[in-house]
């Protein structure tokens, strides 16, 4: 009896390991499809926008200097589930040779600042200097995939700029 059994078992792997190695010698890999979307499709920029600033008070001896960017794409849904990008152009109006970059800023020589406050519709520039200037923001929708290999380095706005085909 044990010899039946073992050689039932043997006869049963051999079957089992030349049936799995068929089906899978048999399958046929499909052909590659198109390449996809780079992921920002539902992704939404705006033009460079001349914002001025005006000083406030909060209080004796603490001035702040406000500027504010009508921006109705940014929903309460993009607030708690997308994210915004918001960058000032250092040069200016001048978007051929532009100096870019994102928001928070720090200034590495006066270390003045600028930060950004987001509300329904509305993005507030808050610095502790005048920061008139140039500013672009761009809105990611929440669940927006940028690819799966694929990630975007908001920091550097040349990789931004060509992720989007922008020329300024």
């Amino acid at each position: 009896m044990k010899q039946v059994f073992s050689v039932l078992s043997v006869a049963s792997v051999a079957f089992f390991t030349l049936f799995l190695s068929t089906t899978n010698v048999s399958c046929k890999k499909g052909d590659t499809g198109p390449k996809g979307d780079t992921g920002v499709a539902n992704a939404m920029y705006s033009k460079w926008t001349n914002v001025a600033f005006s000083g406030a008070i909060l209080q004796s001896g603490d001035t702040v200097a406000l500027g504010t960017i009508t921006a109705p794409a940014i929903t309460k849904d993009i607030l708690n589930k997308g994210s915004v990008h918001v960058y000032l152009n250092l040069n200016g109006a001048d978007t051929t040779n532009p100096t870019v970059v994102q928001l928070p800023y720090v200034d590495p020589i006066t270390y003045s600042t600028v930060s950004i406050q987001l509300t329904v519709g509305k993005i507030y520039l808050i610095g502790n200097d005048d920061f008139s200037g140039y500013y672009r923001y761009f809105i990611l929708p929440g669940g927006v995939n940028v690819g799966r290999t694929q990630t975007i380095d908001w920091n550097n706005y040349g990789e931004v700029k060509k992720i989007f085909g922008l020329t300024n």
